[in-house]
């Protein structure tokens, strides 16, 4: 008889990960994110570790439940449906799978500069209408020397800057808090200049990628004020998270032409309602929060997941157990 109890809620990325859990402990698995269910289930049911992933969350009352759980992982790099700092009050561990979806997010989010700036989306609708001659008078932009903004430059956002870089040409800016060493060097590595006044990216840039997680400090700082400062030509991408900016005041921006255009990938409230605002705008090119999960990324995360919560539970010290020096 298998030892470990894992509960599953919704299913991972890849099946090969629901494979690695199945084969090595009894799983669970709720095809639907309710959290009553989950509480009921937790307090009647021995369970040794979480998986799950958005848009289920792990609340402080799924936590209250978890009397026997040690490790509770998201299904791929975020952790802002996890209340981390309450499980790391209650003893348990929480593992994410960073940097495994890199290539994958950077390539989105170079597809959604490309969309934006050649107007592809708008093109394909006038096309299937047989509107052909929809082209006349209108012109798309070419990104060869105009200047790209990063906000934030972790692994995604570095990416990004290497294939904008070597394959547009374009000026790299890259706003981060601090400027350590490390950091440096890998800026320096790639062409890209480092700046701690994000007024400076949103003011010079032609093409704002953003780059950053979701936390108190970021929630909703992309606003009004930021798309006041941007060229009125500029285009925004968002692949990072949807709460990191203001949605209705990128509506308003949008709707008075401060800037061009946005593409977007994630949204506050997921999956988006279907009156949320952004469906309604032309100018806005959408994705559902798909940024990550490429074929090849969604297997590799959901094994790493897998594998990571199978040895978290066993005790073993990993490096992507997120809380692992405040529990030490």
């Amino acid at each position: 008889m298998k030892s470990k109890h894992i509960l599953q809620i919704l299913p991972m990325y890849h099946q090969d990960g629901e494979t690695i859990l199945n084969e090595q402990a009894k799983v669970t698995k709720f095809d639907v994110f309710n959290e009553d269910e989950v509480v009921d289930f937790l307090e009647n049911n021995d369970v040794d570790g979480i998986v799950l992933r958005a848009p289920a969350r792990i609340t402080p009352a799924i936590l209250d439940a978890c009397r026997g759980v040690k490790a509770i992982s998201g299904a791929g790099v975020g952790l802002d449906n996890i209340a981390v700092d309450y499980a790391t009050e209650k003893g348990i561990k929480v593992l994410h799978a960073p940097k495994v979806n890199t290539t994958s997010t950077a390539e989105h989010a170079v597809s959604l500069i490309l969309a934006v700036m050649k107007n592809i989306v708008k093109f394909n609708a006038e096309m299937e209408k047989g509107n052909y001659s929809y082209r006349d008078g209108k012109f798309t932009s070419e990104l060869k020397s105009k200047t790209l903004g990063l906000v934030g430059f972790g692994s995604i956002s570095q990416e990004v800057a290497k294939i904008m870089k070597n394959g547009f040409n374009m000026d790299v800016l890259a706003y981060v808090r601090r400027i350590p060493e490390e950091r440096q060097r890998i800026a320096d590595s790639i062409g890209v200049k480092l700046i701690e006044n994000m007024d400076e990216v949103f003011q010079k840039s032609d093409v704002i990628s953003l780059h950053i997680p979701l936390n108190e400090k970021t929630d909703g700082v992309i606003n009004e004020k930021y798309f006041n400062m941007m060229k009125q030509d500029a285009v925004l991408i968002n692949t990072a998270r949807g709460g990191v900016i203001n949605e209705d005041d990128l509506v308003e921006a949008l709707n008075n032409n401060k800037f061009r255009a946005a593409g977007v990938d994630v949204f506050r409230e997921e999956p988006a309602p279907p009156d949320h605002p952004f469906l309604e705008i032309d100018k806005i090119t959408k994705t559902p929060h798909i940024g990550g999960i490429s074929l090849e990324a969604a297997k590799g995360m959901s094994t790493t997941v897998a594998s990571n919560l199978i040895k978290a539970i066993d005790g073993e010290a990993l490096p992507t157990i997120v809380n692992i020096d405040e529990l030490s």
